[in-house]
């Protein structure tokens, strides 16, 4: 299913912002159900899932330990089980448990965006009347971190052909390994953004207050429909939940 970028934003920042008000683990089951099924409906590309899951892979260990110091730590509410200075609390569950589950939605949902265009993003913000110059820098981070993630696969790829792997060091030396592999990763991501503003320079960036583009951001009826429903669904669950 075809739709405007400006769609897929509207659908992100309010299936996040539900995510952010509501703190239960309910919702963010239910709101990560609404997002794998978004995903299958938006972009049924197979390859696109594949790499999702491999993110979600990599990144679940981390959600884990993440989601076992919070339980462990926190230390309100009602006291569960406990042994010695070790007490999991319903609060520290709860808490635990919805952060991780907030933070699978967020990788989920940034599914939608992959993929798209830097000068996408310039569009759908100008359209929506954003001066220039923010709606530049919010693309331009937006484009940093696709940038960043190529960047870190081509050093991978170089130490893969000189045959270090990574994933045979030992577990206690892959901290110190990542990071020294992070200094080039920006240091190159850097001089890419340098170039790039030596470009935008020389094409005049901000020399006029006007500009014109080749293409335009049109909204489709199915947009019209999708965000309308979108915004009263919504406002018909904050509304309901607070009366």
């Amino acid at each position: 299913m075809k739709i405007n970028l400006r769609t897929l934003l509207i659908i992100v920042i309010l299936i996040t912002s539900l995510s952010v008000i509501y703190q239960k683990i309910f919702v963010q089951i239910v709101l990560i159900l609404l997002s794998i099924l978004l995903l299958f409906l938006i972009h049924p590309n197979k390859k696109k899932s594949a790499r999702l899951l491999h993110r979600l892979k990599n990144l679940g260990k981390i959600i884990f330990t993440l989601m076992l110091f919070q339980i462990l730590f926190r230390r309100g509410g009602d006291v569960l089980w406990q042994w010695g200075i070790i007490k999991i609390t319903s609060v520290g569950i709860n808490y635990g448990v919805t952060s991780s589950l907030r933070f699978f939605l967020i990788i989920l949902i940034a599914g939608l965006l992959f993929d798209i265009p830097h000068y996408d993003y310039l569009l759908a913000l100008r359209s929506w009347k954003i001066p220039y110059e923010i709606s530049f820098l919010v693309a331009s981070v937006i484009n940093f971190i696709p940038t960043f993630n190529n960047q870190f696969r081509i050093i991978i790829e170089e130490l893969s052909l000189r045959g270090i792997d990574l994933k045979r060091i030992p577990i206690l030396k892959r901290p110190r390994a990542y990071i020294s592999l992070i200094f080039p990763v920006v240091a190159r991501t850097i001089a890419n953004a340098r170039f790039r503003a030596i470009s935008l320079e020389l094409r005049g960036f901000r020399l006029y207050r006007h500009r014109t583009y080749l293409y335009e951001n049109k909204l489709k009826w199915l947009d019209y429909v999708i965000q309308s429903g979108v915004l009263f669904g919504f406002l018909m669950i904050i509304y309901f939940y607070h009366v």
